[in-house]
């Protein structure tokens, strides 16, 4: 399914709102598969076109309800105090919190998980911007051990890219859903541990990185 512009104007925010909520439900009723755009204007109390009105097409409504679920459903949120603690910490909470929240939507709202697995086959925009927000937050991170001499100096970006490059199997939905059931969060802490811990070490040929 191509994902094009997510939305061509925005008169209407609150129906578009409802639109997704709307969809959001339909989709956890019938499945992303079965969903059609009938069903959700069935649940507004609405017609088909008055929804297209809002969302160019049937993709850029699934892209839509994909996005607010990744930002609602799927976005960890740090440990209240997370600031006091070491940036190392809070990047190991953040790869292991958001590997669990995957893990939860995929036991426990399978139907979106199903969704969200179709957002990053397709590589929707709404996967692709939640892929960029956890590499900003984790760049933030990254930046911050490096102030506190926790962290090697270098690059931000190519560091925060590194990692998460390094990690994507505990946040790619994909990966996520062909995990076996007796899963044990034991592999998942050691590789978030060893991927912190290479932010402390200049790695051979890395001098010239960290020099920038």
């Amino acid at each position: 399914m191509d994902v094009g512009t997510t939305v061509s104007d925005r008169p209407q925010t609150g129906y578009m709102s409802s639109i997704i909520e709307a969809g959001t439900a339909a989709c956890r009723l019938y499945g992303p598969s079965k969903t059609n755009v009938a069903d959700i204007a069935r649940l507004l109390g609405k017609s088909p076109a008055s929804v297209y009105k809002i969302f160019p097409s049937k993709a850029a409504i699934w892209d839509a309800i994909a996005g607010n679920f990744f930002e609602t459903d799927l976005t960890f949120t740090p440990s209240a105090g997370g600031e006091l603690t070491s940036a190392a910490s809070r990047l190991k909470e953040t790869a292991l919190g958001q590997h669990r929240l995957m893990l939860q939507a995929r036991h426990g709202d399978s139907q979106m998980f199903n969704l969200v697995v179709l957002a990053a086959d397709g590589s929707w925009p709404s996967f692709r911007d939640h892929l960029k927000r956890l590499q900003a937050y984790i760049g933030e991170l990254i930046s911050t051990g490096i102030a506190t001499e926790e962290f090697v100096p270098r690059n931000v970006d190519t560091a925060a890219s590194c990692f998460c490059a390094s990690i994507i199997s505990l946040w790619d939905p994909r990966i996520i859903g062909a995990l076996p059931s007796s899963h044990c969060e034991l592999s998942a802490h050691e590789l978030a541990s060893f991927a912190v811990a290479a932010l402390s070490q200049v790695a051979p040929g890395e001098e010239s990185m960290a020099a920038e």
